[in-house]
């Protein structure tokens, strides 16, 4: 099988191509403002123009409003235009898996000021099991929540570290700078037996929160 995967739920985004369970082409980049104009180009290129695919992987959220929206959208374009499914992975998933098999690490992500994503895993060499489901926590909430974890990542630790210092007396790990996070997206994704229309349609980004427009203007966007 040829599959695509698609991971931008952060600054930095990725793209992979994967033929029969091994990686064949992947590319990371800086997204932040440009991924609009960045993601399709960068996908045609791991693709090198050849557009028979039989499934796509992409991140689903929490994460980046604006970047979610994006990959989900081009990855249900695709799904459409190629009539082939589109799974959506919770990106807490791949993150967990990026830091490799882990007892039970803390996933904590930035949400908006003074406020965190959080959720822990245990990770295995092939999946990745969910002890406690992701939830909006305020930095004073998330010692409490992760104290127990063996292990913690995220882009969210440094400003979560300045409000309670507790947070760094726990192990406090990193991904490996060459983890293609939209390969790990493949990894992890169970993919149905064929393409449904409905299936790709109904698919919808983890949110979380409410975009600035709507909070601020008052717009629902569904």
């Amino acid at each position: 099988m040829r599959l695509l995967g698609i991971e931008t739920s952060d600054d930095c985004s990725s793209v992979a191509v994967s033929c029969d369970g091994r990686l064949h082409a992947a590319d990371t980049f800086y997204s932040r403002l440009v991924l609009c104009n960045e993601l399709t180009p960068r996908i045609l290129h791991v693709l090198a123009g050849d557009l028979h695919i039989d499934g796509i992987a992409v991140s689903s959220g929490p994460g980046s409003w604006t970047g979610l929206r994006i990959g989900v959208t081009t990855a249900k374009a695709l799904g459409h235009a190629l009539a082939v499914s589109v799974v959506g992975v919770p990106t807490q998933h791949i993150l967990a898996a990026a830091c490799g098999p882990q007892d039970s690490v803390a996933v904590i992500q930035k949400a908006r000021v003074g406020y965190v994503y959080a959720g822990i895993y245990a990770v295995r060499e092939d999946d990745v099991e969910e002890l406690a489901p992701v939830q909006l926590l305020a930095h004073a909430q998330l010692y409490g929540r992760v104290s127990n974890a063996t292990a913690l990542t995220g882009n969210g630790l440094p400003e979560a570290l300045e409000t309670d210092e507790r947070l760094g007396e726990l192990n406090m790990i990193s991904a490996p700078a060459d983890v293609v996070r939209a390969q790990l997206a493949l990894k992890l994704a169970s993919w149905p037996a064929q393409y449904s229309f409905a299936q790709v349609a109904a698919l919808r980004p983890q949110y979380m929160l409410p975009s600035q427009a709507e909070r601020i203007h008052g717009i629902r966007i569904d």
